[in-house]
């Protein structure tokens, strides 16, 4: 698994590096775009939703024990993977970069493209059979028309006790982007010169911004990273 670790972080841009990618692209796109209200609203809810899959895909994997079908596992097979996608995307909305989100999808696969193929390759080795007949029933990464009648069990197997304070660490920490990219819509372009000449070019909305965006710095500063567990981008049921 450390060789596999190893060969995947041998490529520029793998799947532990293209958040931290994203995320560059994003502040540095929110200094220049602004977004509707409609678009940020969207951002949001895909936001709250990639993080509500993230804790749930936590709180259900079992590693290196038993197959994982159940749950977010029955809608697709890689839900932890499917939850970075929504939150990436969210980001990528948020910055107002239409370009950014239309070129989100083929960095998405660049990065992760390898880590499924081995991961699949290593359940099927694993689990023979049984995996065979859930890669025949299951989507890979995105659902199809089948999830509306899976979202009834989506909970099923989850447990509090999986979900490690790792987990929480990296929802602060997609709180803290999220707010502030928004910050730096507020701002916008005219604010950046109202700063250099000593004035503030944050009204009460920009205040709470502000507010908000540093507490979630320091909620997610204050978890040690020993908290997280080892491949921070890891899903698979192999121990990835």
């Amino acid at each position: 698994m450390r060789s596999r670790r190893r060969r995947e972080q041998s490529k520029w841009l793998h799947r532990g590096r293209l958040r931290d990618v994203v995320v560059v692209l994003c502040v540095a796109s929110a200094f220049r775009f602004s977004v509707s209200t409609a678009t940020f609203c969207a951002g949001l809810a895909l936001l709250a939703v990639g993080c509500a899959l993230h804790v749930v895909v936590k709180g259900q994997l079992v590693r290196n024990v038993i197959l994982c079908t159940e749950g977010a596992y029955a809608i697709v097979r890689h839900p932890y993977y499917l939850a970075n996608y929504l939150i990436d995307v969210s980001f990528c909305l948020l910055s107002g970069n239409v370009f950014l989100l239309l070129l989100y999808p083929f960095l998405f696969f660049w990065a992760y493209g390898s880590t499924l193929r081995e991961e699949e390759s290593r359940l099927a080795s694993l689990h023979g059979g049984d995996f065979d007949a859930y890669q025949a029933r299951v989507p890979q990464v995105f659902p199809n028309a089948t999830v509306f009648a899976r979202l009834r069990t989506l909970g099923k197997g989850f447990s509090w006790r999986r979900v490690s304070w790792g987990e929480i660490k990296r929802l602060f920490r997609f709180g803290f982007v999220a707010t502030l990219l928004a910050l730096l819509q507020q701002v916008g372009p005219e604010g950046w010169k109202e700063l250099l000449v000593g004035r503030s070019p944050l009204d009460r909305g920009g205040l709470v911004l502000l507010a908000l965006s540093t507490a979630l710095f320091l909620a997610s500063a204050s978890i040690p990273r020993r908290g997280e567990e080892v491949g921070r981008s890891g899903d698979s049921r192999t121990g990835a």
